[in-house]
C-alpha cells in the first residue's frame, strides 16, 4: 500500500512562523512535522510515500532529499491545488486503486496499522474522526451508526480511500467530498490528536 502526506498549504493561521518556512517543517522538539508522520507511515510498513508541496516547497524538497526513504515529491507549482486537487494530481502518478491519506499538519499517536487492515468493501474511503476539541467547529454527527453533517466530531485528517472517490466528485477540497459522499465508513480514535494549525497548539505539542 502507497500512502500521501498532504504537505502544500500555505499555513496562514500560523503566521508568523510560516513567513520563511512551510508548516510541515516547523519544529517538535528536534522533528519536523513532516518526519512524525513519515515515522508513523513507515511502522505499517508503507511501500512509497508521495508528498505534495507548493508554499516554500524547496525547504521540503531539500530536507525529504536528505532522507534514506522512498518518497515521492509532487510539484504542485507555487500555489496549492486544494486537499482534493492534490489527492488527484498524485493520482495520475500513483496507480494503487486504494491508498492511505495523511494531513501534515496533526500530531496524533494513532496505529495506522487499523487503518491498513480495513477493507472499504462497498465504501470509498474510511476515515478516522475524533471527538471535536475547543477549539474547532466540528464536521460531524453519528446518528444511528451513521455519519452526518455536524459539529460533535471532527475529521482527523487520516483516512484510507479509493481513487474512484475523487473521479466522482469535482470538488476542490477534500472536506467537500466527505460531506457529500454516502459510501464512506468511518470510526472514532479516542487517543492523542491535535490540529497543530495555530502557534499556541504548536506550542502545546512541544510541551507535551
Amino acid at each position: 500500500m502507497k500512502a500521501i502526506i498532504l504537505s502544500s498549504g500555505k499555513g496562514k493561521r500560523m503566521l508568523p512562523l510560516t513567513k520563511d518556512i512551510p508548516k510541515p517543517m516547523l519544529d517538535i522538539n528536534g522533528e519536523p512535522l513532516l518526519l512524525n508522520k513519515i515515522k508513523i507511515l513507515e511502522k505499517l510498513p508503507i511501500e512509497e510515500i508521495f508528498i505534495n508541496v507548493a508554499y516554500k516547497k524547496d525547504i521540503i524538497k531539500n530536507y525529504v532529499s536528505t532522507l534514506n526513504k522512498n518518497i515521492t515529491i509532487i510539484d504542485e507549482g507555487n500555489e496549492p491545488l486544494g486537499t482534493a486537487s492534490g489527492i488527484r494530481n498524485i493520482n495520475k502518478i500513483m496507480k494503487d486503486e486504494v491508498f492511505i491519506v495523511i494531513n501534515s499538519d496533526i500530531w496524533t499517536d494513532y496505529d495506522l496499522s487499523l487503518l491498513k487492515n480495513i477493507t472499504l468493501n462497498d465504501n470509498l474511503a474510511h476515515i478516522v474522526l475524533v471527538k471535536t476539541p475547543n477549539y474547532l467547529n466540528g464536521d460531524f454527527d453519528i446518528k444511528n451508526k451513521v455519519m452526518i453533517t455536524g459539529k460533535e466530531y471532527t475529521f482527523s485528517g487520516i483516512g484510507k480511500y479509493h481513487r474512484k472517490l475523487f473521479e466522482k466528485h469535482n470538488s476542490k477540497e477534500l472536506g467537500d467530498i466527505l460531506r457529500a459522499e454516502k459510501k464512506i465508513s468511518f470510526s472514532v480514535y479516542n487517543g492523542q490528536w491535535m490540529d497543530v494549525g495555530t502557534p499556541d497548539r504548536l506550542n502545546i505539542i512541544r510541551q507535551l
